[in-house]
């Protein structure tokens, strides 16, 4: 275990959860300290092939893991590096670096879905401001456009990871130094109607913006936003657009209007500009991969089961609120050990989930 803020240290009495899967189920969990040196390790009987480990440590109500390592045949020695942060209260670090928007109909409305990638360009984990009236650290908040009806998020939502404010949510989760260490995946409904505009501001900078529009009989129009090239995706064809970068506050406003994108002539013998914005945000894998998402979002708005990787933990959150219910553990205590454990589930969930990817 290293500490990635300058000059700071490792707690020697850390303790260390090394987690083992078989076929995504958790099957064992073992819990070692660090020695002195900050290292750790684990004399265990060795796991099957094919089997999957990982290791957490909790620092300051942070949880860190390392990466997910599948067990080779004979393999009998593995490191598993796991990097914590000091924290801070100051979000100057913080920015969206990519933000997806998925666009489509939906009978009288429209559904817009959305994909915030957001990281810290600093050396200390975010942990957020101080909520007085719920107990709970927000890192960033989300404004949704008025008439927003129909939320949806992909994972925990209202109550859980994040609380609801009168214009929209914000999230608890914290931001650990990185390009995109927090991802918020979430869809609402507006009432359509022709030339409507939408306008969205954020709460932090916004690096880069890609917008597809899954209606062929739509197109989008708003300065700033540029026409890209048509995209095949799980929900059919789509329009594509970009923009940014964006200030924190400034707002990103488009209009649907009825048509195809109309592209800007280029002279003749001379290469169209480049859009490098485009070509960052369109490049990337994560596009795919969001695209899906979204999809499965948009289908599959119920719950499905608990992971079983993540069943130990939910466990102990169920016990723990049947204490709280019994009046063994005080309100205070209960909120902050009930965040704790929803937020290594999470952590879990998504380590799975981006190997899996």
């Amino acid at each position: 275990v290293t500490n990635g803020t300058p000059d700071s240290t490792v707690p020697t009495d850390l303790p260390v959860t090394l987690h083992v899967f078989s076929e995504m189920e958790e099957t064992e969990t073992y819990t070692t300290t660090l020695t002195a040196d900050g290292s750790f390790g684990f004399d265990i009987p060795a796991p099957e092939a094919e089997d999957t480990i990982m290791a957490r440590v909790v620092y300051q109500d942070v949880a860190y893991v390392s990466d997910f390592v599948t067990i080779e045949a004979e393999q009998t020695e593995l490191d598993l590096p796991v990097t914590i942060y000091e924290t801070t209260e100051f979000p100057d670090n913080i920015q969206v670096t990519q933000l997806h928007l998925f666009i489509s109909r939906v009978e009288d409305g429209i559904q817009i879905g959305e994909y915030h990638m957001v990281g810290n360009a600093g050396d200390r984990t975010f942990v957020g401001i101080e909520d007085a009236e719920a107990e709970w650290r927000t890192t960033l908040n989300i404004t949704l456009p008025d008439g927003a009806e129909s939320l949806n998020f992909d994972g925990p939502g209202l109550g859980e990871r994040f609380l609801e404010r009168e214009d929209g949510f914000a999230d608890t989760e914290p931001i650990s130094p990185g390009e995109a260490t927090s991802r918020i995946l979430f869809s609402y409904e507006l009432p359509y109607r022709e030339g409507m505009q939408v306008e969205r501001t954020f709460d932090a900078p916004v690096a880069s913006v890609v917008i597809l529009l899954s209606d062929e009989g739509l197109a989008l129009e708003g300065e700033g936003v540029i026409p890209g090239d048509p995209m095949d995706t799980q929900m059919g064809p789509a329009l594509s657009y970009t923009a940014g970068p964006l200030a924190a506050g400034s707002p990103l406003v488009f209009k649907l209007v009825a048509g195809s994108p109309a592209m800007p002539p280029t002279p003749a013998g001379v290469a169209p500009p480049r859009n490098t914005t485009r070509e960052i945000a369109i490049g990337l894998t994560a596009l795919a991969a969001t695209v899906a998402a979204v999809y499965g979002m948009y289908r599959s708005p119920s719950p499905g089961p608990i992971p079983g990787q993540a069943r130990p933990l939910v466990e102990k959150i169920a016990a723990l609120d049947a204490d709280f219910e019994a009046g063994r553990v005080a309100k205070k205590t209960y909120r902050k050990k009930r965040k704790a454990l929803k937020r290594e589930v999470r952590g879990l969930v998504g380590k799975m989930e981006k190997r899996k990817r």
